[in-house]
C-alpha cells in the first residue's frame, strides 16, 4: 500500500490499526507523532509513552538511518530497544518521506527470529559499543592537555599583538591577529565537543540546588547587554510574567544553555534585534506538548522561554539536522561550535525532563523555546 497516499484519505484510523506490521509517523527532526497498535506491541509502551519522543529512543540508528533507507530506497534491519525485553529484537524498517507534510512514515516488522546473522550483529555492535566507549572516555581525559596547548597560543598571540615582543609591523599583527582568531574559535569547539563525549560517557556530573532564576536571568543580561551594545542591537528581556523565582536545578547549566544561545544569537548576527522572555506556559500548552506533572498539570511548575534574533536565519537543512551531533551541513559554512552547541543545549534540556523547539523563517528571525520544570523530576 503507498502509504503516503494512504494518510492523506480522511478517516484514517481504523484502517491504520489493521495494518499487520508497526506504523509509525515521524518528523522531520525524528520524533515520533503518532504509531497504530501494532507499533505500540511491538514497541511495548503506550501512545502516550511513545508519541513525542524521538525514533532514536526505540531504534538505534534514529533520524540517520531513516534517511539511508529514504535516500536508497531500501529496507533495512536494525537493533530495537524494547523496554522489559531480555531477549534482543531487531526490525526490518522501511520508510516514506512526504515532503508536502513534512512527516516520514514508517513501517516496522519484527525479524528477530529469522534474522540469520543476529549473533554475529550482536558481538559487531558489542564491539562497536566498547570502542565508542573507550574513545569517549580517551578524548574526555586528553581533552584538559588539547584545550592548555590551545590556550598557550591563545595567550601568547594575544601576548604579542600587546607587544610583549616588541612593536609588530601591520602585517605581522595581521597575522598574529589570525592566529589568535582561529584558536579562540577552535576552543569554543572543541569545548563543545568534549563536553558531548562526556556527557555520552556518563561522566558529566550535575549539581541539582536551589536558586532564584530571575536573579540569575538578570546577571546574564546584565552581562549581555554590554556585547549587544557593542554591536549597536538592541536587547529586550522580559521575566515580569514568572509566578515562582524559586528554582530547583543545576545553576551553571542553566547558565550555560541561556548563555550559548546567546553567543550563537552574537556569533551569527550583525544587525537586527534580540529578545529573551520568560514565563509559565499555559496548561493547553502543557497538554499539547504532553508534560506529565504530579497530579494536575501546574503551570507555576515549568518556565517557558522565548528567546528570538530577528535577522538570524537557519534553512530547512540546517533545522532538520540541528540537533544531530554528528551530521555535518556545510552548505552556509556556519562555525561548528553552533551546532555542537545546540545540541549540547537539548541534551541538557532534556536531562532536565524539559523540551526545545526552534523555529526560523525569512522576515521573522529564529525563535528558541524551550520549556523546563523548575523543580528536578
Amino acid at each position: 500500500m503507498d502509504l503516503l497516499r494512504f494518510f492523506k484519505r480522511p478517516k484514517k484510523d481504523d484502517i491504520f490499526n489493521k495494518f499487520p506490521d508497526g506504523v509509525l509517523v515521524v518528523s522531520l527532526e525524528g520524533k515520533i507523532l503518532d504509531a497504530n497498535k501494532k507499533a505500540l506491541e511491538m514497541l511495548c509502551c503506550s501512545r502516550i509513552e511513545l508519541v513525542g519522543e524521538f525514533f532514536s529512543t526505540y531504534v538505534e540508528g534514529g533520524s540517520n538511518l531513516l534517511n539511508k533507507i529514504i535516500s536508497s530506497q531500501k529496507q533495512s534491519v536494525s537493533r530495537a530497544k524494547v523496554r522489559n525485553s531480555e531477549e534482543e529484537v531487531y526490525f526490518e524498517i522501511s520508510a516514506s518521506r512526504d515532503s508536502e507534510e513534512q512527516k516520514v512514515y514508517v513501517t516496522l516488522r519484527d525479524v528477530s527470529q529469522n534474522y540469520k546473522m543476529q549473533n554475529m550483529v550482536n558481538g559487531q555492535y558489542e564491539l562497536a559499543r566498547n570502542i565508542i566507549d573507550e574513545k569517549n572516555n580517551y578524548l574526555v581525559n586528553i581533552s584538559g592537555e588539547i584545550l592548555s596547548n590551545l590556550a598557550t597560543i591563545e595567550g601568547f598571540s594575544k601576548a604579542l599583538t600587546d607587544g610583549v615582543g616588541g612593536v609588530l609591523i601591520d602585517k605581522q599583527m595581521k597575522y598574529i591577529n589570525i592566529i589568535n582568531k582561529n584558536a579562540k574559535d577552535l576552543t569554543y569547539d572543541l569545548e563543545k565537543l568534549f563536553t558531548i563525549f562526556r556527557l555520552e560517557s556518563n561522566l558529566y556530573q550535575y549539581d541539582f540546588r536551589n536558586f532564584d532564576i530571575v536573579n540569575m536571568l538578570n546577571a546574564i543580561v546584565k552581562q549581555y547587554e554590554h556585547f549587544f551594545a557593542k554591536r549597536k542591537m538592541p536587547f529586550e528581556s522580559n521575566f515580569s510574567t514568572l509566578s515562582s523565582r524559586a528554582c530547583f536545578l543545576d545553576p551553571s547549566v542553566f547558565e550555560y544553555i541561556v548563555k550559548s544561545i546567546l553567543d550563537i544569537f552574537l556569533q551569527n548576527m550583525q544587525v537586527g534585534k534580540v529578545t529573551l522572555s520568560a514565563g509559565n506556559p499555559p496548561v493547553a500548552f502543557l497538554e499539547t506538548h504532553e508534560f506529565e506533572g504530579k497530579g494536575e498539570l501546574e503551570p507555576s511548575q515549568y518556565v517557558l522561554f522565548e528567546m528570538k534574533a530577528s535577522e538570524f536565519l537557519l534553512d530547512e537543512e540546517e533545522l532538520n539536522a540541528l540537533f544531530e551531533p554528528y551530521s555535518y551541513i556545510n552548505k552556509n559554512k556556519r562555525s561548528v561550535g553552533m551546532k555542537l552547541a545546540f545540541v549540547l543545549v537539548k541534551k541538557f534540556i532534556k536531562h532536565f525532563k524539559g523540551d526545545i523547539w526552534v523555529y526560523s523563517k525569512p522576515a521573522f528571525g529564529t525563535m528558541v523555546s524551550f520549556v523546563i520544570p523548575i523543580e528536578r523530576k
